[in-house]
């Protein structure tokens, strides 16, 4: 559809199609690209789209798969946008054998977000799984924590937003 402006329209329409379509493409990576989470020894780094939290490893508290994967540091919880929970209706579709020698669902339920065939349950099993083997290891020391906003993509994000609204209301 960009391209197809640049052929038919004049100046002002084949800039505000520029504008518009560096905020779609931008957008699109911010919420489809960019989230992930990193596991390492000393701590979990999630990257979000607009910041990234790496938090070691003896500041989590628990680790959740309700709504997406979780991490409880003191009175906040941090949200992985990587790791999103399935339907309500998932649960039905597990297998006890999918399950075994996991240590989830001793109790007989689970949760749909636990799964190990979604990215929520998949996620936090292995962040667990890192988080008691830390523990167990005792002496080590977890990496600093730190939030680092993502200043570039929330700029570009916000100027050719406010660029596009501009130029839509003035023509030159």
């Amino acid at each position: 559809m960009v391209i197809q402006t640049f052929f038919m329209s004049d100046a002002h329409g084949c800039l505000v199609a520029a504008i518009w379509g560096t905020f779609a493409a931008v957008l699109s990576y911010l919420i489809l690209h960019r989230p992930k989470v990193e596991l390492f020894d000393e701590g979990i780094r999630i990257t979000n789209p607009f910041d990234q939290i790496t938090v070691g490893w003896q500041r989590v508290e628990s680790i959740d798969a309700k709504y997406t994967m979780s991490i409880q540091v003191g009175d906040k919880t941090i949200y992985a946008w990587a790791a999103p929970a399935p339907g309500r209706y998932h649960s039905r579709t597990i297998h006890p054998s999918e399950i075994k020698g996991m240590d989830i669902g001793m109790d007989g339920l689970i949760r749909p977000g636990d799964s190990p065939r979604t990215h929520s349950g998949a996620a936090a099993y292995l962040a667990i799984m890192r988080l008691k083997s830390f523990r167990d290891a005792g002496g080590i020391n977890g990496c600093d924590s730190s939030v680092i906003v993502n200043k570039n993509g929330l700029a570009i994000l916000f100027i050719s937003c406010a660029l596009g609204v501009i130029f839509n209301i003035y023509h030159f």
